[in-house]
């Protein structure tokens, strides 16, 4: 892994420096904002440790920088004033998370090697596990469930093999976590891992992301650029959400999947590699390829071996485990000392369906940590939508009701979009009665829109009906 560490006390760098050395991470430095430009026009970083307060410059100003021209790296921001406006403000312009600085650089040097899956970590948990099996825990799977498990045995079985994986699941239930453990457990464990959304970049910057540019390829193409498929040869890549990724890129992703080759853009030399895929989807990619939005080609070669995550409402009794296991990693992040939570709540949170999934669980108890003021968490802080008794707290949400906003935030973007514009047909076509005329012109849209609609979403006018008992 390679870090940069930004900030304005050069003391303090030197100390980061060291600690990452220490821990088996490159590390680079900068001290202002210019300094961080050049140092990313350089380097591709896993993860950038940036200071808020820099000199007189405002270190949140670099986010769109970094953003921009490294949209893959996660970044840290740190700063001696932990408060809540500006862990806000800096997870809305694009951080990864926000840690607050203490007198042991080795705190802050330990929390993002945690946070980057430290490899070396993974080693040797491995080696220590039985032989009989694996634990959940040693790769950050928190629970005893048996859907749990037999996702583990999946795990174990895989460990010596190197064939393709498609992970699939809702999004939140831990995809990215058990692609990890797939490649600790592989012998691919002592080389890179990386990860990418392929929802969340567009198509031009994607094709640069994964296979690598040339120098003056495009406008910015300042110097060569390593793709992931080259810079993770021996290693593993991960491609999250890869439903999302567009058509025309799919075809280039199949002919590097059969051929072993990356061809940059800007350049007319291939590249041999030798990295494991594995992929992931909230979707049904048996469905998009039905719908021609996703090639059945590519679907037989990233899904030789399937993986498939329960979501949480289906191993409610990991909950409490998975409350107290965030619980200790927010009152370490936030220097509290918040004590788990009462019987009652526990069950309420036990009950809930939870549609965003340990995702949207860890951003509950972040809320409840951060919130506190009497070091005890509190139903109202941590599920504050839902308080007032017309939540729905046990059991399912009520049919076709849209999912309360917290639950949104805790989806990937086209996720949540989906998932209202869903909701959004079906009550039209209620108000509608079923009128596809009527409903197409009360949303000012054309009667073929409202029928491609109802296709994507498999909804008729009978069963509109039926429920309206008309």
């Amino acid at each position: 892994m390679r870090i940069l560490a930004v900030d304005d006390d050069p003391c303090l760098l030197e100390l980061l420096s060291a600690k990452f050395r220490a821990a088996g991470i490159e590390c680079d430095t900068a001290e202002c904002l210019n300094e961080t430009a050049e140092m990313l026009r350089r380097h591709r970083y896993d993860g950038i440790l940036l200071d808020v307060h820099l000199g007189e410059e405002d270190g949140l100003d670099a986010l769109p920088v970094i953003l921009r021209e490294s949209p893959t790296t996660r970044v840290f921001v740190m700063t001696a004033q932990g408060s809540v406006e500006v862990a806000v403000d800096a997870m809305e312009k694009g951080a990864t998370s926000f840690l607050v600085k203490t007198g042991d650089p080795g705190v802050l040097v330990e929390g993002i090697r945690n946070r980057l899956g430290g490899h070396d970590k993974d080693a040797r948990a491995l080696e220590a596990a039985p032989e009989s099996g694996l634990k959940a825990s040693d790769f950050g799977l928190i629970g005893e469930s048996r859907s749990l498990q037999r996702v583990l045995d999946y795990v174990d079985i895989l460990r010596d093999v190197d064939s393709r994986v498609l992970i699939t699941g809702e999004s939140g239930t831990g995809k990215e976590v058990v692609a990890k453990a797939l490649h600790t457990t592989s012998r691919r464990a002592g080389k890179r891992f990386e990860a990418i959304n392929c929802g969340a970049i567009p198509e031009n910057l994607l094709e640069s992301e994964l296979f690598g540019h040339k120098r003056g390829a495009f406008t910015d193409a300042k110097c060569d650029h390593k793709g992931f498929f080259e810079t993770c040869s021996d290693g593993t890549l991960f491609l999250d959400e890869i439903g999302e990724m567009p058509l025309q890129l799919q075809v280039k992703l199949l002919r590097v999947l059969q051929e072993s080759r990356v061809t940059p853009v800007g350049s007319n030399q291939s590249i041999k590699v030798n990295t494991r895929v594995i992929a992931a989807t909230n979707r049904s990619l048996e469905d998009e390829v039905r719908k021609g939005r996703f090639r059945e080609d590519l679907f037989y070669r990233i899904s030789v071996l399937k993986i498939h995550l329960p979501p949480l409402r289906e191993r409610r009794s990991d909950v409490p485990l998975l409350v107290n296991y965030f619980l200790g990693l927010f009152n370490i992040r936030f220097g509290k000392t918040v004590s788990a939570p009462a019987q009652d709540l526990m069950a309420r949170l036990s009950a809930k369906d939870w549609p965003g999934n340990i995702r949207e669980l860890q951003n509950c108890v972040e809320r409840g940590v951060v919130l506190s003021r009497d070091q005890k968490l509190h139903l109202e802080h941590m599920l504050e939508d839902q308080v007032g008794g017309d939540a729905v707290l046990a059991g399912a949400p009520a049919a076709g009701s849209p999912a309360p906003f917290a639950d949104y935030l805790a989806m990937p973007l086209s996720e949540a979009k989906e998932n209202f514009e869903k909701y959004y047909l079906k009550e039209l076509l209620k108000l509608s009665r079923g009128n596809i005329s009527e409903a197409a012109r009360i949303c000012g849209r054309y009667r073929a829109d409202i029928y491609r609609l109802m296709v994507k979403y498999g909804m008729t006018r009978e069963c509109i009906r039926e429920e309206l008992g008309t």
